[in-house]
């Protein structure tokens, strides 16, 4: 903490030298000046604010969410737990979850963890960026629909978005830090494991590409020691966090190839989805063909054109003041390398051999949100100088404005577009819950880990809309095994699975819905202590 305290005491003296150059930060003498933490934390509150009233608190699981909230639930059994998900979100939440069901808690759990992220991972670039360039780029990145989406979802996108701005700033202050603090590089390592524990491949994108980004300012033998130090603990956290993952492989898996085969059993060929998240931009928040992505939305296109040239504005201004200016240009590289990566991340997500989900998206905004702040406080002041301050004012406003009806507008799209189906889990489980059923208890079928998770049972799901497939053998093995097994679907979606037929089917209240239960009295024809083998997701 002296460390740091010692380096915003260094940055808000070079910022008076600079002027409004710092990121919009400067202002002149005797003018009151709000403190930048003071904005970011506004904009963090904000932020919290937009979850809870465009989101609903009492917004229902979903299928991952499900998963991720039983691993540590009270209420029953964890569900299955595929081999590609990490164990981040299941700790994150395991405080809320083991001590209650309510969704309305969890959500608001989340919400004041998600901003408080924000304002955390956004403050360590303050002593890089002074002014308010870093309370404008929390504000971009806030304002984006997937942010406001996912900030109360229990899903580990937020967190390792966050935790990309975080670690790409600890990172840049070891490597141009005059004398590096000696728990630097700790915090840089530590921060690699953290954020490995959500999602560990996009990790190793973004700590591989910040190295090589860094590897750069090895040509200045001023900044010799600190690239070292981070590219040195940069590594250091990839291999404990990879340590981590394969020590739960061998535990679980029963080694790294057994589980890297789990966790890639759905995934096809690699190839280009450019055109599949632009279509994405708009949601839905899974878009797996075009003709579930639908067109290039317009407004969307618009938006990510402007932000673009937003961070390509602040880039170059930053290249101008660097020609113009003496000293070590730590204003570029400070700029540049969140650009750097957020392009190395992307590009993973540009090329991938599974769905397209604007969730993937989540950490390039987030890092370019700092470039693109710049750019728009750049133009911002040299349009003051050119017209009237009014002027300047009014287009931050049409452009900031614009960025928040574009999102807003997505993201109620998409809540609005997924409420209904959701508040339908909650509405069946509780029909189920009417009808009764024994325990131990396995939930088979649609919407089955949601439906599960609220009975506080185990559960095995299949695609909605589609027809069940044949009973598998797992499935049926636990009512062998004296399970009660709850198959729910809609309408006639069992035709597929005639091996049900002798289960009794109920209708539910719900419109469409059905269930058969075998509560282990009825003869599966498979023979008990069957192991249950994890269905792929």
């Amino acid at each position: 903490m002296q460390g740091l305290s010692r380096q915003e005491r260094g940055s808000r003296s070079r910022s008076a030298d600079r002027g409004p150059d710092a990121g919009g930060g400067a202002s002149p003498a005797g003018r009151i000046r709000i403190s930048p933490v003071a904005v970011l934390a506004v904009v963090a509150l904000c932020y919290a604010a937009a979850q809870l009233l465009l989101v609903s608190p009492r917004f229902a699981l979903e299928w991952d969410e499900a998963v991720y909230a039983s691993q540590f639930s009270g209420n029953g059994a964890p569900i299955a737990f595929h081999a590609s998900r990490g164990w981040g979100t299941p700790l994150l939440v395991a405080p809320v979850v083991a001590l209650t069901d309510s969704i309305t808690v969890l959500r608001v759990y989340l919400t004041g963890v998600s901003a408080l992220l924000l304002f955390v991972s956004f403050r360590l670039w303050l002593p890089l960026r002074p002014g308010y360039a870093v309370p404008v780029a929390a504000a971009l990145f806030a304002g984006c629909w997937p942010a406001v989406f996912y900030g109360d979802e229990a899903m580990p996108n937020v967190p390792t978005a966050l935790g990309a701005v975080a670690l790409t700033a600890l990172a840049l202050r070891a490597a141009t830090a005059r004398g590096v603090p000696a728990g630097t590089a700790v915090t840089v390592a530590g921060t690699v494991v953290v954020v490995s524990l959500f999602r560990p491949t996009d990790v190793t994108v973004i700590a591989l590409t910040l190295a090589g980004a860094l590897a750069f300012l090895l040509l200045s033998p001023a900044r010799r020691r600190g690239t070292l130090i981070a590219i040195a603990a940069l590594g250091t956290g990839l291999a404990a966090g990879w340590g981590l993952w394969t020590a739960d492989a061998l535990r679980r898996y029963g080694g790294v190839a057994e589980r890297l085969e789990k966790a890639t059993e759905n995934f096809g060929e690699y190839r280009w989805l450019g055109g599949q998240h632009l279509r994405a931009l708009d949601g839905p928040v899974v878009c797996s063909s075009q003709d579930t992505c639908g067109p290039v939305p317009v407004a969307g296109a618009v938006w990510l054109a402007v932000f673009l040239l937003l961070a390509a504005a602040g880039l170059a201004s930053a290249r101008r003041r660097e020609r113009t200016a003496a000293g070590r240009g730590d204003g570029l590289t400070v700029l540049a390398v969140p650009v750097v990566v957020a392009a190395g991340i992307a590009g993973a997500y540009l090329y991938y051999p599974s769905l397209t989900l604007p969730r993937y998206m989540l950490p390039a905004y987030g890092l370019l949100s700092i470039a693109a702040a710049a750019g728009l406080l750049r133009s911002a002041g040299a349009l003051r100088r050119r017209t009237a301050p009014a002027y300047a004012v009014a287009c931050c406003c049409v452009v900031v404005g614009g960025h928040l009806w574009v999102q807003a507008s997505q993201l109620l799209d998409n809540v609005g577009r997924l409420m209904p189906g959701r508040a339908r889990d909650v509405t069946v489980a509780a029909d189920l819950r009417r009808l009764g059923h024994g325990r131990p208890c396995l939930v088979y079928g649609w919407h089955a880990p949601q439906i599960g998770h609220y009975l506080g049972c185990e559960a095995a799901g299949t695609p909605g809309g589609e027809p069940l497939p044949a009973t598998p053998r797992h499935v049926a093995a636990k009512a062998a095994d004296g399970y009660a097994v709850i198959v729910v679907y809609k309408d006639d979606a069992d035709r597929g699975a005639p091996d049900l037929a002798s289960w009794p089917r109920h209708r539910l209240p719900a419109s469409g819905w059905y269930a058969r239960v075998n509560n282990g009295e009825i003869d599966t024809g498979v023979p008990p202590g069957r192991p249950y083998d994890e269905p792929g997701l």
